[in-house]
């Protein structure tokens, strides 16, 4: 079987820190059940999300991702770095967060392998999908911070003296290499692409119990061996891709990922600089996918995988269409 173009079904968390309910109009469209702090829409391990059945792709139907990646791994993967044996390279989310996450820092792919044995880092970017009022988030580090700064501010019991908060509003994008301190706080929306790692390294988690009552573990030592003396940081600047009927923009270019964002009124073929990996995430809208004289409708909250290898798949929008495009790069 030649693996087509296929949907994933979402996983739902509950974390500490979630909002009691996805806010905006991707809650009805979702479902997800109250105190969802992470919907995880694409993974290949811990929580790992499964194929729902489609035109193209009986063989899959059901299978987790992760059995796809092993199974069709050339189609699916071709270049991208999880082709060379570390797995599917990119995990999407979104995040419902109605109190702060911890205070944290992801390391690069070389600190990962040497601290962790893991294949990859984490960086990652979000798009702020809803934001409430006085939103914001930690980005970095307040101006003329060292880290003997951090490392007395930890010692002392104040590490949030030394972070810089910035403001976040819907639609505002934010790179976040690895190595960056940062935490998301209340009232945010945000939908999230990063490298296929789950390694975080916690500075300070506000002094809370986790779900079993007792406070969650910290790992100050890893984080100020992996953490970048940097901030404080700022929304990113979209690159515009095209104009006309089909909006499309350049969210994010990382080494690892880029983030492209589109506003459909014709015909799109997802293929921005050269195939890849890609996953597409419909926020608002409806239309179909088509691709080897087949179709299948797409909705607000669907999230389909192309795989590296496919040529001529055809996003058809039957109204204005708003979807998040999320591609791999090699690194």
């Amino acid at each position: 079987m030649s693996l087509g173009p296929f949907r994933l079904e979402p996983v739902f968390l509950p974390k500490v820190w979630a909002a009691p309910r996805i806010a905006g109009p991707l809650g009805p469209v979702l479902e997800a059940p109250e105190r969802t702090g992470e919907v995880w829409l694409a993974s290949h391990r811990h929580h790992v999300t499964k194929v729902i059945g489609g035109p193209w792709n009986s063989e899959a139907d059901g299978l987790g991702l992760d059995e796809v990646a092993r199974r069709w791994s050339a189609d699916l993967l071709g270049s991208a770095p999880g082709g060379t044996g570390g797995g599917f390279p990119l995990l999407i989310k979104i995040l419902s967060v109605g109190d702060w996450l911890s205070v944290q820092v992801h390391p690069d792919d070389e600190a990962a392998r040497r601290l962790e044995n893991e294949p990859w880092g984490k960086s990652e970017a979000w798009l702020i999908l809803g934001a409430g009022k006085d939103a914001e988030i930690v980005m970095g580090l307040k101006p003329g911070t060292d880290l003997k700064a951090v490392q007395e501010a930890v010692a002392q019991g104040r590490m949030p003296g030394v972070l810089a908060r910035v403001a976040a509003h819907e639609n505002d994008v934010f790179h976040l290499p690895a190595g960056l301190v940062h935490a998301t706080g209340p009232g945010l929306t945000i939908f999230e692409i990063q490298q296929a790692s789950d390694v975080t390294f916690r500075f300070y988690d506000w002094d809370r119990p986790g779900d079993d009552g007792n406070p969650r573990e910290l790992h100050v030592d890893k984080a100020l061996k992996v953490m970048r003396v940097d901030g404080p940081g700022r929304p990113a600047q979209p690159q515009k891709l095209a104009s006309g009927p089909n909006r499309i923009s350049l969210l994010v270019d990382d080494p690892h990922f880029a983030l492209i964002k589109a506003k459909l009124a014709e015909p799109y073929q997802p293929f921005w600089a050269r195939p890849a990996l890609r996953l597409l995430f419909i926020l608002e809208g409806s239309g179909n996918i088509s691709w080897n004289h087949k179709e299948a409708e797409i909705k607000p909250g669907h999230c389909w995988c192309l795989p590296q290898s496919l040529e001529g798949v055809e996003v058809r929008p039957s109204s204005d269409l708003y979807l998040l495009e999320s591609v791999a790069l090699s690194a």
